[in-house]
């Protein structure tokens, strides 16, 4: 029998490697990362040996795997976290130069956000490429949800991103903040690591709540992606909490990129979450 004919019109979605999208939903959707084979921080780690990962990946390596994924014909979706750390302005160039070099259409959306805040776009772009949807519906559905996603985070090593809280002459034991792209707007400072996981779970309990019991996500999905890095415990007790608190809910727990670690530490822990459906909010 011969070999079906491949489609003239497939649409290819990649993504930063640092939406730290779980191997699972990439292989499922077919989602490519940017630079391709991401090391995870899976292990606690100490600093010194994260901080020499940072750094944005370079540009020349985000534009190959986008040409790597261009079929003549076809188009590629770059989905762009917005944390001023994955990737360099410039990749976008390089990556649309290679890219219709080979005949191939080029889009790319700037989240804006940082881990599955970007990284939740991709997911709902390749949902929508495969229901057959045109490259602009997908656009417009990663856009959408790059404005609903939101992310919290407890940060062990605040002095990584050199925070200091007003007042202080040096920063706390651990940071509840929010992931509003490089920004990080505090939420609370504790010494104690349980006391910090807790306003992290409630603050995102209630937050999450909100879109459906204000009634704007009706008939809408909530779907909670929960990172870690090399805090595998912690983060599968958070899911398991996210799920019993929300039983329709996506919840997927998984380890963040060690290129993100390097900015965010080790032994951080952070929910990322997004309602399907029309809510346009975001936390507070």
């Amino acid at each position: 029998m011969p070999e079906a004919p491949r489609s003239a019109h497939r649409i290819r979605v990649v993504v930063d490697a640092d939406a730290c999208v779980p191997a699972a939903l990439l292989e499922a959707l077919g989602i490519v990362c940017a630079p391709g084979a991401p090391a995870y921080a899976i292990e606690r780690e100490p600093v010194p040996s994260l901080v020499r990962e940072g750094g944005p990946f370079e540009a020349a390596a985000i534009a190959a795997v986008c040409a790597a994924a261009a079929e003549a014909g076809g188009a590629v979706l770059y989905i762009r976290a917005g944390d001023g750390h994955a990737s360099p302005d410039a990749a976008v160039v390089a990556a649309r130069a290679l890219v219709e070099a080979r005949g191939a259409a080029f889009a790319a959306v700037d989240t804006g956000g940082a881990l599955m805040g970007a990284g939740w776009a991709a997911v709902v772009a390749a949902e929508a490429i495969a229901a057959g949807d045109t490259l602009e519906a997908a656009i417009a559905a990663a856009e959408g949800a790059a404005r609903r996603s939101c992310v919290l985070a407890l940060l062990e090593h605040p002095e990584l991103i050199g925070a200091i809280v007003p007042g202080r002459d040096h920063a706390p034991g651990r940071l509840v903040v929010r992931l509003d792209g490089a920004a990080l707007p505090l939420l609370g400072a504790f010494p104690l690591r349980d006391v910090a996981l807790t306003l992290l779970r409630d603050r995102f309990g209630t937050l999450a709540a909100a879109p459906a019991e204000e009634g704007a996500a009706s008939g809408g999905r909530l779907r909670v992606a929960v990172h870690h890095a090399g805090a595998a415990p912690g983060a599968d007790a958070l899911g398991r909490w996210a799920a019993r608190r929300f039983p329709a809910a996506q919840v997927v727990v998984a380890p963040i990129t060690r290129h993100a670690a390097a900015r965010l530490g080790p032994g951080m822990i952070g929910v990322a979450w997004l309602w399907d459906g029309a809510w346009d909010g975001a936390a507070n």
